[in-house]
């Protein structure tokens, strides 16, 4: 009998290698190398022929074997299929030859041996299934954590590169380029459909991004992957992997082709209830298993393009509603102008502009944000008929271009749609915003360029002024385009959100002070106009450096996150969170000089950076709701042991939300890089905030935000 009996390596749990693995569980990270480290070591801590390791929360598994050979790359399939087994049976069990130890939820740890160890030498090795559980459902939440925060930010990222002008197959390549990044794939595809009939692919429109090193690798026979595009054509999702792709029975014959391709994920691309487009992603580097996160995140992305390509692609745009796409758009307002000069008639455009149509999408999906697009159109048809033609001018603006109608009918027509569409409401959203601008040619100007952008003027004016405001060039009644001017100076800080240069110096500072009063008295603006567009402001002045870009947008990210786990209640953890997000707007008062300087600041330069903390205080005070918020930025470079700055004052007098922004802003700034030095890494950082802890920051504070972190 003890012929056939292996026996483990170790005698006590107190050993190198084991207190190593201890070590290495009491740590958990996320990627594969913790995993093929904590293999590793069990291996020789078991003296196994193999280790398999496989998480579920991010399709990783590793293995340690004496022969690659030995292992079969279904193990990791078949973790997956046993997995409602093992839930069901969470003691460690014996399936033929290999002794399997269930982790929850989490994973699965699989052991072989040439010779089966004894019961009892196997009970030293239960000690550790405790701590190794323990151990993966801690990672499972970092590695959620992690992927909920980048599939996130990845999502605004991709809402940007669509929000932007420019040529829709730079924006597909652009967007399948980002999902491939964050998705590690080996291929990403962004198909476009020219005839939805036939599936035919329009090749201007189709994009597809492959890995370094898997250009080879991949090929699919033609008739499968007609077959699947019909599938996902229709509404389906195909998620694949090895073991059902090579059960395929029509591929029998051209088996070989499809080898390569480990798992497959595909989706389709919808607008106006119809596939447009399919997203297909393949991974051959490993046998993958597509999370429900993943899934949902490639459901948002194919949202988002789905509304882009209807307007911007004229070939496939929703045929029942005769919009015209962005691409088509400035072909017709030509037609329009050409027809005016021969038949000395005016034309007029009036554009509607839905109001938070981004926050819609972020916050409820983009099946809400489609909703709300839909709904729009639908009214606007209901409205005009065939009256007018209607264009899609961006992702949440439409324009209606009105034929033979000059300035003054334009603002009676402008008034007619603001009236019907005021009783828009979409279930679950509830009642939509809108704006309203116009502009008439030639009446207020001959060129089409000078047009848009009065057109695009006039909407910044309405929407500093509140909601369902409608502004036309016809208010300035024939004065000078000076006046117009100064209308367009009342609308700052929108308008210094959408110019490209924003300036900074002492000078803007009374301006802004006199804009927010003058926006305050105006009984038609809303307080939480304001709020945005003190907020765009503060992201305008980041995006000013490219080394600050989003520089803010993280530090608040950060405050929420630490403020939240201190158990604060949701109106002090959102004050926080703005003052986070606002704690450099004091820097539009410093000389651009100074603020965008490359290399070091000398001690005169210094000093007068040092303001922006009270510049920042008087510029939010004014504003009722920011009144609380005012009094963090002020105090968020006071340090700990008193020798910060604008008062030196210390511990308890400084304000909490103070502490944690003064915290998360060192934190963020010394793992970003600057002109002058490069970013410290994640170790470096985190060292840095201990030792200065007791000195600038508050200690425990610290610790919690560190924890946090790791």
């Amino acid at each position: 009998m003890t012929k056939n009996v292996a026996t483990l390596s170790f005698n006590s749990l107190t050993e190198g290698v084991t207190y190593e693995l201890i070590q290495n569980l009491l740590e958990p990270r996320s990627g594969k190398l913790w995993l093929q480290k904590t293999v590793n070591l069990l291996k020789q801590i078991m003296n196994a022929e193999y280790v398999f390791l496989c998480a579920y929360s991010d399709n990783l598994y590793a293995i340690a074997s004496n022969d690659p050979l030995s292992f079969n790359n279904k193990n990791f399939k078949e973790s997956h299929d046993n997995n409602q087994r093992e839930n069901e049976q969470e003691s460690p069990y014996w399936q033929n030859d290999k002794y399997i130890i269930p982790l929850s939820f989490e994973g699965r740890l699989e052991i072989y041996w040439l010779k089966k160890p004894a019961e009892n030498l196997l009970g030293e090795f239960h000690k550790l299934i405790a701590l190794i559980t323990n151990s993966f459902a801690i990672r499972a939440s970092y590695v959620l954590a992690e992927k909920n925060y980048l599939f996130k930010q990845s999502l605004l990222h991709i809402n940007d590169i669509l929000a932007v002008k420019g040529p829709l197959k730079e924006k597909i390549s652009l967007v399948a380029s980002e999902i491939a990044k964050v998705f590690n794939a080996s291929r990403v595809q962004v198909k476009i459909f020219s005839d939805l009939n036939r599936l035919n692919l329009n090749n201007a429109l189709t994009f597809e991004y492959i890995k370094n090193g898997c250009l080879e690798a991949i090929s699919v026979v033609p008739n499968i992957e007609q077959r699947w595009l019909e599938n996902i054509s229709l509404g389906e999702l195909i998620v694949l992997s090895s073991v059902n792709l090579l059960s395929d029975n029509v591929i029998n014959q051209n088996i070989e082709s499809l080898l390569s391709i480990k798992s497959i994920l595909g989706y389709p691309i919808q607008a106006s209830e119809k596939a447009v487009g399919v997203i297909v992603l393949h991974q051959c580097d490993y046998d993958r298993f597509w999370t429900e996160e993943e899934i949902s995140y490639i459901k948002q992305a194919s949202g988002m393009l789905g509304v882009v390509i209807s307007s911007e692609a004229p070939s496939i745009k929703d045929f029942d509603s005769n919009l015209i796409g962005a691409d088509d758009f400035l072909r017709e307002v030509s037609h329009c102008q050409a027809e005016s000069n021969l038949l000395k008639s005016p034309f007029s455009l009036l554009m509607i502009d839905i109001e938070k149509l981004r926050d819609i999408n972020l916050k409820m999906g983009f099946v809400a944000g489609n909703l709300v697009l839909s709904q729009t159109l639908r009214y606007l048809n209901r409205l005009i008929g065939d009256k007018y033609k209607i264009a899609r001018y961006s992702n949440d603006e439409f324009i209606v271009i009105m034929r033979g109608v000059d300035q003054n009918c334009a603002r009676v027509e402008a008034e007619k749609i603001k009236d019907y569409l005021s009783n828009v409401s979409v279930l679950g959203i509830g009642t939509v915003d809108y704006n309203f601008s116009f502009v008439t040619y030639p009446t207020h100007t001959d060129s089409i360029a000078e047009l848009l952008t009065i057109l695009e003027q006039g909407m910044i004016l309405s929407k500093s002024r509140g909601k369902l405001q409608i502004s036309g060039f016809d208010e300035i009644h024939g004065q000078l385009k000076g006046r117009w001017q100064q209308l367009l100076t009342h609308a700052l800080p929108e308008i210094i959100v959408k110019s490209s240069s924003l300036k900074t110096g002492p000078e803007v500072i009374e301006t802004i002070k006199k804009q927010v009063s003058d926006l305050e008295q105006n009984k038609n603006t809303y307080s939480a106009d304001i709020l945005d567009s003190v907020q765009s402001l503060a992201l305008a002045l980041d995006a000013k450096d490219s080394y600050t870009e989003g520089h803010s947008k993280r530090v608040s990210e950060y405050a929420f996150m630490l403020a939240k786990s201190l158990g604060l209640d949701y109106q002090e953890m959102e004050w926080i969170r703005l003052a986070a997000l606002m704690h450099d707007i004091g820097k539009i008062g410093i000389p651009e000089s100074i603020l965008c300087k490359p290399g070091k600041l000398t001690k005169e330069e210094y000093e007068v950076m040092k303001k922006h903390p009270v510049i920042g205080a008087k510029i939010l005070k004014p504003i009722g709701p920011l009144e609380k918020v005012a009094n963090l930025v002020l105090y968020h470079h006071e340090y700990w042991d008193g020798s910060g700055y604008p008062h030196g004052i210390s511990k308890a007098e400084i304000p909490l939300g103070a502490r944690i922004v003064c915290i998360v802003d060192a934190y963020q700034a010394m793992t970003s890089n600057r002109p002058y030095r490069s970013s410290l890494s994640f170790d470096e950082a985190v060292s840095r905030l201990k030792s200065g802890k007791e000195k600038q920051w508050d200690p425990d504070l610290v610790e919690m935000f560190i924890k946090l972190l790791v």
